[in-house]
């Protein structure tokens, strides 16, 4: 079911407490309304329309191709979050990443340029283009400490704690490739975990 302006609004305000009603209906102006049905495409790789989009309801997976053809996850977003190729943002280059839903999610869509117009009117606005700016690079860094420090079981477990929703929406190859190792190790790992606890 679609969400209603009611509805678009609600969750705006939920998930953008600093802005007030006319900052939100500005923000809704230069945006575009989707429903996606779950394992859909929301935007594919190659483009250079530097698209962004702000989850309101649901959970999304950023993925790149390899040179075999294999897809690499190497994000996972869930609501309130907004989403783009960084790369392709403050670059001519084309977008790497592909972008699809893991369940049923609602987004708001829009070019990142109506944005940072849109910000430089509006100081309260400017702020949230700022903090999710730097969301996006707090998120990377830890993404890579993550990698490179933590053992895998370290990973799932952190991932657990943060954002269990994770765990219940994807699927545990998505999320095996998130974590960087194989479905069997993840496998291995959730039931070392389970036994752990009975």
């Amino acid at each position: 079911m679609h969400l209603t302006t009611e509805e678009l609004f609600t969750a705006l305000s939920k998930h953008l407490p600093n802005l007030t009603k006319k900052d939100i209906e500005d923000f809704m102006s230069i945006t575009t309304y989707k429903k996606v049905e779950k394992s859909k495409i929301i935007l594919k790789n190659g483009l250079q329309t530097k698209k962004v989009f702000l989850i309101l309801k649901g959970t999304v997976r950023g993925y790149i191709i390899d040179k075999k053809g294999h897809e690499i996850t190497i994000l996972i977003r869930s609501s309130g979050i907004f989403v783009a190729d960084t790369g392709t943002l403050f670059t001519s280059e084309p977008q790497r990443m592909a972008f699809k839903s893991i369940e049923e999610t609602h987004i708001l869509l829009f070019n990142y340029k109506d944005f940072e117009l849109l910000a430089n009117e509006n100081p309260r606005i400017m702020h949230l283009h700022l903090q999710s700016l730097k969301e996006a690079i707090t998120r990377l860094f830890y993404r890579i400490e993550t990698l490179t420090t933590m053992t895998p079981e370290e990973r799932y477990k952190d991932v657990l704690e943060l954002n269990p929703d994770f765990i219940k929406t994807t699927n545990a190859k998505f999320l095996a490739n998130f974590l960087g190792i194989t479905p069997q190790s993840l496998s291995r790992i959730m039931k070392r975990i389970k036994n752990n606890r009975s």
